[in-house]
């Protein structure tokens, strides 16, 4: 549950929540399946196993263990990163909202049962009275 207005360092080692595993981070700003994650990472300390890699976001993370070397270049990456994380998050937005539709439903008009979904079961509560 680490709240971060950027992303660890490439090498940082990070705990998840519910997992007792730790992971280093290998990747940042990952979409994979339209999906979009902050991070991917390995197992620590076996490494990279088959092309298994973990993906996940910072919420996710519970605890650093260690935070990896960072310099000027690194800030640089990570400006760049949060900028389109904004911009692919702000995209991602206006897609599902041009999406989404309510659908239409037609008038329900009382007195007739057979627009009355509800109706057999009004029904049934008269009857119990």
């Amino acid at each position: 549950m680490m709240e971060q207005k950027g992303f660890l360092p490439l090498g940082s080692i990070v705990i998840l929540k519910g997992a007792l595993k730790k992971l280093m981070i290998v990747s940042r700003a990952s979409v994979l399946n339209n999906k979009y994650f902050d991070y991917g990472a390995i197992l620590y300390p076996e490494g990279m196993i088959d092309e298994n890699v973990a993906y996940f976001n910072g919420e996710d993370i519970v605890k650093v263990v260690s935070e990896a070397y960072t310099d000027d270049d690194d800030a640089l990456m990570v400006e760049q990163l949060c900028q389109a994380k904004e911009e692919y998050l702000a995209a991602d937005m206006q897609e599902i909202e041009k999406n989404v539709s309510v659908p239409e439903m037609p008038p329900i008009v009382a007195g007739n049962a057979d627009d009355d979904p509800f109706a057999s079961v009004r029904d049934m509560e008269d009857g119990d009275e």
